[in-house]
């Protein structure tokens, strides 16, 4: 249980690294095909006047549904990010997530265009004064099966206009399942 209270009070570190390719000790990384481009992100780092909320929901394998964190004594404070949709962050997206491959380190210029929000205890999440554009919004759900802690990403794509107001339920469950196990390790 120690190791796990250590992982929950720096997840948004953990969800934050695994979002900006942050290289773990022990394992291999494989070459970005995409180069970090800045002007991608053009209007993505000033405030804007749309917002982005929704309830983080994942679907465990025997097909039993988790809203947020599912630790009774520790509901909510789930990391949820908001990244700009752009070909950097759709190979982070594509082939970290998705693949559970290791890219080499994020370009430093990207961590400035990195929302983090957090989850209340029923799974809800907000981002306010956002940019109009496309983002992934991407979090961590978890639940406790046969006395263990799993784990499942969950990301969607949603498109933000000015002033506007999107609603989402965040419940795509990619193919690669998360290991804070990993990360663990790797903070200690």
């Amino acid at each position: 249980m120690k190791a796990f209270l250590f992982l929950r009070a720096r997840w948004p570190v953990v969800l934050l690294g695994l979002l900006t390719s942050c290289a773990f000790p022990g394992t291999e990384t494989v070459p970005r095909r995409v180069a970090f481009d800045e002007s991608a992100f053009a209007g993505y780092g000033k405030a804007g006047s749309g917002t982005v909320s929704g309830k983080l929901v994942v679907t465990s394998g025997d097909g039993v549904v988790h809203a947020g964190s599912a630790n009774q004594n520790m509901m909510g404070d789930t990391a949820v990010t908001l990244l700009p949709v752009t070909a950097y962050t759709r190979e982070m997206v594509e082939r970290e997530i998705g693949n559970g491959d290791r890219l080499p380190s994020s370009d430093p210029r990207f961590q400035k265009y990195v929302r983090l929000a957090k989850t209340d205890a029923n799974g809800n999440f907000a981002f306010h004064q956002v940019p109009a554009g496309d983002y992934f919004v991407s979090g961590m759900g978890e639940w406790l099966e046969m006395g263990e802690f799993k784990y499942q990403w969950a990301c969607e794509r949603v498109k933000v206009g000015s002033g506007q107001s999107v609603n989402i339920k965040l419940t795509h469950n990619l193919n690669h399942p998360a290991s804070p196990l990993l990360v663990l390790s790797a903070l200690e």
